[in-house]
């Protein structure tokens, strides 16, 4: 298993995120949600302002880059969900690189930078359907909630 870090991409460097949101074997998980999303470059810069620029505290983006290939592998995220009163959390690999450990990886690593970033807990809102809910359960998150959409998980960090 490679080891993976935590990357800061660059404007310029989001050509990845578009390939791996517009790739329908890396999206299949979304299904419930709409499949790929598009991510045109025109949208790049003011997307870029509100995930990577802002201060606020209430987002991180970061690839999942593996040194080893050279190769940015996924990607990993968090914001503030008013609604649901947290911050939730995204792994997303890519198809070609699922199954390397690269998404129990990522989630380490996105806990970590959360709790050092002050965020006392995360929560992802998975579909049903989805089988990175037994992921979120080895790296220690807990059902909360469900329904027939989604599966709710949580992971205290302080």
């Amino acid at each position: 298993m490679s080891t993976v870090t935590l990357h800061q991409p660059t404007l310029e460097e989001l050509s990845f995120r578009q390939s791996l949101l517009s790739d329908p074997d890396t999206m299949a998980y979304n299904r419930a949600w709409g499949g790929t999303i598009d991510f045109p470059q025109e949208r790049w810069a003011d997307w870029y302002g509100r995930w990577l620029e802002d201060t606020s505290g209430t987002r991180f983006y970061r690839y999942l880059y593996d040194p080893k290939l050279d190769a940015f592998v996924g990607e990993t995220a968090y914001h503030l969900d008013e609604e649901l009163g947290g911050y939730i959390c995204d792994v997303i690999v890519s198809a070609r690189y699922r199954g390397r450990g690269y998404g129990t990886q990522g989630l380490a690593l996105l806990c970590q930078a959360a709790k050092a970033n002050g965020v006392p807990r995360l929560l992802d809102n998975i579909a049903v359907d989805n089988p990175s809910v037994s992921l979120f359960l080895k790296a220690g998150f807990r059902e909360i909630d469900r329904n027939e959409t989604y599966i709710l998980v949580a992971k205290g960090l302080t």
